[in-house]
């Protein structure tokens, strides 16, 4: 083959490999992307399933703390929360169960589902060291999630009183015991408070 011929069939040759190498390539990427997507995806899957376990295994033993606070009656701290045993009742918006200013609340907030009052001797409105304060969003186990806005007439200690819309509903909640359990502001030095045992709040008189 002559020199010229020789240099033409490469020619030719090249148009054929050519596109097939570039199929290839570009195989070997799309291939290489969505190997990379799937261990992303998987990656992503183990930790959404890390987190759920981590998330629930909290709830378990938030949940296993408030049933100890509740057949031991005692106060509880741990992991920045606090668990305590309180006697709890409904009420309505009506002036009978409340004063002159029945869908207005002690935070001068709307009454409405969600909304709590609680004791004057757990609110650091009235005691200093206190364990909650207006605008705390408690948990109330085997009830639900609430928010600290009303309080309690003065003669109640150790109690908290969730809303309802309808004095029937209020009475057909009843009167529990139940453990309610709220996150701790160390920068207001409640945490050294109820661990020093200072605090004289009725509500802590098991002590830990």
């Amino acid at each position: 083959m002559t020199p010229l011929r020789f240099a033409a069939g490469v020619g030719i040759a090249g148009l054929i490999i050519t596109p097939t190498f570039l199929y290839r390539a570009e195989r070997h990427r799309h291939l290489s992307t969505e190997r990379a997507y799937r261990e992303l995806s998987i990656q992503s899957t183990t930790e959404n399933r890390y987190l759920e376990t981590t998330v629930r295994e909290l709830l378990d033993e938030q949940t296993r703390l408030a049933n100890l606070v509740l057949e031991t009656g005692n106060m509880l701290y741990s992991s920045n929360r606090v668990y305590i045993k309180v006697l709890a009742s409904g009420y309505s918006s009506s002036i009978a169960e409340t004063d002159s200013t029945p869908f207005v609340t002690a935070a001068n907030t709307a009454s409405r589902r969600g909304v709590l009052a609680v004791s004057q001797d757990l609110l650091r409105e009235y005691t200093p060291g206190a364990p909650f304060s207006f605008g705390d969003r408690v948990k109330i186990y085997g009830v639900g999630d609430f928010i600290v806005e009303d309080s309690m007439n003065s003669r109640w200690t150790n109690r908290i009183d969730i809303w309802f819309p309808s004095r029937d509903e209020a009475i057909r909640f009843g009167l529990r015991e139940v453990v309610i359990s709220g996150t701790l502001d160390d920068g207001i030095g409640i945490r050294e408070t109820i661990l020093s045992g200072n605090y004289t709040g009725e509500s802590f008189g098991g002590g830990l």
